[in-house]
């Protein structure tokens, strides 16, 4: 509802960050992180909660600025475990994500 109504003042829908399809140990999955809680339970599982308090990462504004840069330092955790295993455990905690199908996955790396 908050996203909604920050939206109409501005024009603007809020820009998910991460939003990306991921390699994982088996395969690659895609996720899309739309607020603070999403990231924060992405980050504690990917073992880095630590990224919540780093000035780039701490919005969801600095995110999408930091983008490319968020997303590189992601791909080195997602590659430690399988696609089933980080889907079951996203899905879980409300971030949204699919696994993808091997032909999808081409081009994540």
């Amino acid at each position: 509802m908050f996203k909604a109504l920050n939206h109409a003042p501005s024009g603007r829908a809020p820009k998910p960050a991460p939003c990306h399809i991921f390699p994982s140990a088996d395969g690659a999955f895609f996720l899309a992180v739309s607020n603070d809680y999403q990231f924060t339970e992405l980050s504690a599982l990917a073992g880095q909660l630590q990224w919540t308090a780093d000035p780039r990462f701490a919005s969801q504004r600095a995110r999408y600025r930091h983008k490319d840069e968020l997303t590189a330092l992601l791909r080195r955790h997602t590659v430690e475990h399988r696609t089933d295993e980080w889907v079951a455990a996203l899905s879980w905690v409300g971030v949204p994500c699919v696994a993808l199908a091997p032909r999808e996955a081409d081009g994540c790396g």
